[in-house]
């Protein structure tokens, strides 16, 4: 696809509806959880900062699973 901003939908495995996204090219991109109409911030920030490595892995992984299935390039 491409330089994106945002990923596509991707239904997880675990019943959970994420994308990852950035205001713009430059920018670091974050993963978001779909809770009903709303995307939050699944915290990945948060995890390097509480070097909660357990948790960085587990959206790490997650990432690279949402880049694959939209073919994103960055």
């Amino acid at each position: 696809m491409g330089l994106q901003l945002q990923s596509a939908e991707y239904l997880h495995e675990d019943g959970i509806t994420y994308c990852i996204r950035r205001k713009n090219l430059e920018q670091d991109f974050t993963i978001y959880e779909k809770r009903g109409d709303e995307w939050v911030d699944c915290g990945l920030d948060q995890a390097v900062k509480d070097v909660n490595f357990a948790e960085f892995k587990r959206l790490g992984l997650l990432i690279k699973k949402i880049m694959d299935a939209d073919q994103w390039l960055a």
